[in-house]
């Protein structure tokens, strides 16, 4: 068959119409459906990309439908993994006394100051029931910023829930650990003022994990130490409970050693992606 098509297109060579080559006509006329081929196929292409942003987006541009994605994201808080109602009724047998919706408050309080200090480069206005551990942690980040030229900003600050995400002890310590969904414009800006991280005209929304730990001596958190062991002072028998009152052997009531007591040991924002500081 191409030998019969090479034949015919050589013999019409040398055949006019007009004057011009019959072989010449032949090969526009298969470069214009080749031309119109292509230009039907991109039609159908992009009329199938915008079916599926239609779909997927409600609008006609890809393009358009990611930012549009990407915004909508923005502005859409992050889920909890939320264990107030089973660690809640744990914690309050360990310490009839603790008041959730107080602790609660005070753990968006410190995440407030948390992000404030930072931003303000000024540990001092980390709030005060804090442990050393947290407030060597922000100093550290402020003297890493500082080092680097950089600047953190947290703007429109948003959080939209706190809840308990979960609950341990080990001896005569206690930790809750309190997860907060937060929505802020946090970027990271360079000595000319330039965006490195974050983004100032589209929200960041992120979960903040902020610990409260009940010790006797919260220092020894920061040392890696174990908590001391209580016992009671008339048998010696050991105190189980974090909270008791009274020795569950002899019946002798226990005071509470005043060195004891509930400070936040920590703040982390749960993410996979490496800040530059």
């Amino acid at each position: 068959m191409n030998f019969i098509v090479s034949a015919f297109l050589a013999k019409s060579a040398a055949v006019s119409s007009g004057g011009v080559p019959v072989g010449l006509i032949v090969t526009l006329v298969i470069i214009a459906a080749l031309v119109i081929a292509i230009a039907v196929a991109v039609y159908k292409i992009k009329r199938g990309i915008r079916q599926i942003s239609r779909t997927m987006f409600g609008t006609d541009s890809f393009a358009q439908g990611i930012n549009n994605q990407k915004m909508e994201m923005s502005e859409t808080p992050r889920s909890l993994q939320a264990m107030t109602s089973l660690c809640l009724p744990r914690i309050q047998r360990d310490f009839p006394e603790f008041d959730y919706e107080d602790y609660k408050q005070k753990a968006e309080t410190v995440l407030r100051s948390y992000m404030n200090s930072i931003e303000e480069k000024n540990p001092e206005l980390l709030y005060g029931e804090c442990s050393t551990a947290l407030k060597d942690n922000v100093k550290g980040i402020i003297a890493d910023l500082s080092n680097r030229g950089y600047a953190q900003s947290y703007d429109d600050i948003v959080i939209h829930r706190t809840e308990i995400s979960r609950y341990t002890k080990d001896g005569a310590t206690a930790r809750i650990l309190f997860v907060s969904s937060v929505g802020s414009y946090a970027y990271t800006t360079d000595s000319s003022g330039g965006v490195v991280y974050g983004s100032r005209d589209m929200k960041t929304q992120s979960v903040y994990e902020t610990e409260l730990v009940y010790i006797q001596n919260v220092d020894m958190v920061a040392n890696g130490s174990e908590g001391l062991g209580l016992n009671c002072p008339n048998c010696g028998a050991p105190i189980k409970n974090l909270g008791q009152k009274f020795c569950e052997y002899c019946g002798t009531g226990i005071t509470e050693i005043n060195i004891r007591a509930w400070k936040f040991s920590s703040v982390r924002e749960q993410t996979t992606t490496t800040r530059p500081y």
